[in-house]
């Protein structure tokens, strides 16, 4: 019995759940997972972990982010790939606008970017060195702007390709990191051809780039401010290439008789330069085979009728020739532009009327090369016989200036090399503004779109008017 005893005793220790008691849950190890936030972790739900779950803790005991695949609060998007330019940044925004489409990584790859007036933005990754080259449709005359929007990451570089793909300019970062491609600063990428024009981005040190955008945008260069590149006739800082008005005169080109030379609706009326000199001349030249007493003194024959009343017009006859335009640019008339070489000696007229407010004295001052005859109001009152270049105010007379209009003629010989002259009137040495020069006849004159032999070349640009 005894035995038994022991038997029964033995079997008893084995605990045997009671009818009715409650049945405990199995403890779970110590670790992630257990419910208590370890020091190595930063959250633990227990069971309640999931990977699955918006805003849940995860299965590693680190709490729901971006990059986990699962869309939490202030996600837009979470593709788990850390990487932009799939629609998905690497912040978990979403991306609007052109995203990566590889292969783009040369300019004939170009992915094209969607615009809306003109703008656009290219979302893009840059990995293994990658490149990645977006294109953009551009006006005639436009301008390519491309910006890294904040934040930027490392740093980029953006080379700007034209429609045949040369490289015409380039954009690096600036003081805050962000590449910038400016056409305020880069002459290549303002006024351009119109056509298909690409921009590439690459980074500077060849370093992984998880995202970037790219705003890209074909602003009007005028509307910017963009200073001109190239040729301007007209000074409007719209180059000669893109300009509608080339001369600035109010008449469009294809209008225009004389495009280059200002003599429409807004072309100004004539004046002496702020120095005083004259710019507006009736021109007749050059004459050859005048016999002189000196080398390069002036000859004696009239060759335009000098030597009797004179007050010719554009167009008029001046000896064998025609009176034309001469629209100078500089105080200086230099007379081998319009006729050329000719043989020396050679030698040329101009003629030009003057308007003064009031009756005074004057000193007529000019520089000539080589000889010089003047006339004022058809008396002579410069006979200059030496041979020089063209000095300011070298050769100088006292002139009696009426009140209302006045007629100025000056004949210059040339014995070889330069030739030219430089004509102001001074009061008491100080250049005379004031006077208004006319090359008319009939009174005030402004250049207008007058063509006399109706050959569509206007006068104040035509060789023979």
């Amino acid at each position: 019995m005894r035995w038994f005893g022991l038997f029964l005793l033995a079997c008893s220790s084995d605990p045997q759940p009671h009818p009715g008691a409650d049945t405990a849950a199995a403890a779970l190890p110590p670790g992630c997972g257990d419910g208590v936030v370890d020091a190595d972790e930063v959250c633990d739900a227990g069971p309640a972990n999931s990977d699955t779950i918006a805003d849940a803790c995860r299965s590693t005991c680190f709490p729901a982010s971006c990059g986990d695949a699962v869309v939490d609060a202030g996600e837009g998007c979470d593709d788990g790939a850390g990487l932009g330019g799939d629609g998905c940044s690497s912040a978990c925004a979403l991306e609007t606008g052109t995203l990566d489409t590889e292969s783009n990584d040369t300019w004939e790859e170009a992915t094209p970017v969607l615009t809306t007036d003109g703008a656009g933005q290219a979302h893009g990754s840059l990995a293994d060195q990658d490149v990645d080259c977006w294109s953009v449709e551009v006006p005639a005359c436009g301008a390519i702007e491309a910006t890294e929007l904040a934040p930027c990451g490392p740093a980029l570089t953006l080379a700007l390709h034209a429609p045949d793909g040369s490289l015409v300019a380039s954009g690096a970062p600036g003081d805050d990191g962000c590449a910038t491609l400016d056409p305020l600063t880069a002459p290549g990428a303002r006024w351009v051809e119109g056509g298909t024009w690409s921009v590439c981005v690459s980074a500077v040190n060849k370093s992984d780039v998880d995202d970037y955008v790219l705003a890209i945008s074909t602003p009007d260069p005028k509307a910017i401010g963009a200073p001109t590149s190239g040729s301007d006739t007209d000074a409007d800082t719209i180059p000669d290439t893109c300009d509608a008005d080339l001369d600035g005169d109010g008449m469009a080109n294809d209008a225009d008789n004389c495009p280059e030379v200002s003599n429409g609706p807004d072309t100004p009326a004539p004046a002496l330069s702020s120095s005083g000199y004259i710019r507006h001349w009736l021109s007749a030249g050059p004459f050859t085979g005048g016999v002189t007493t000196a080398e390069c003194r002036p000859s004696e024959q009239a060759f335009v009728g000098e030597d009797g009343p004179l007050a010719p017009a554009v167009a008029d006859p001046a000896g064998d020739l025609v009176w034309t335009y001469a629209l100078l640019s500089a105080d200086s008339y230099d007379f081998t532009v319009p006729y050329g070489w000719a043989t020396p000696s050679r030698e040329s007229y101009t003629l030009v009327y003057l308007q003064s407010a009031t009756a005074r004295e004057l000193t007529l001052s000019l520089g000539a090369d080589d000889g010089v005859f003047a006339w004022w109001n058809g008396t002579q009152v410069l006979d200059v016989g030496s041979c020089q270049g063209v000095n300011a105010d070298q050769f100088q007379a006292s002139v009696a200036v009426n009140e209302g209009w006045n007629s100025l003629l000056v004949k210059v010989r040339d014995w070889g090399g330069g030739w030219g002259q430089a004509v102001r009137f001074l009061d008491a040495g100080v250049a005379v503004t004031d006077l208004v020069p006319s090359l008319s006849p009939d009174g005030a004159w402004t250049a207008d779109q007058g063509d006399h032999d109706g050959d569509g070349l206007g006068d104040v640009c035509d060789p023979e008017p």
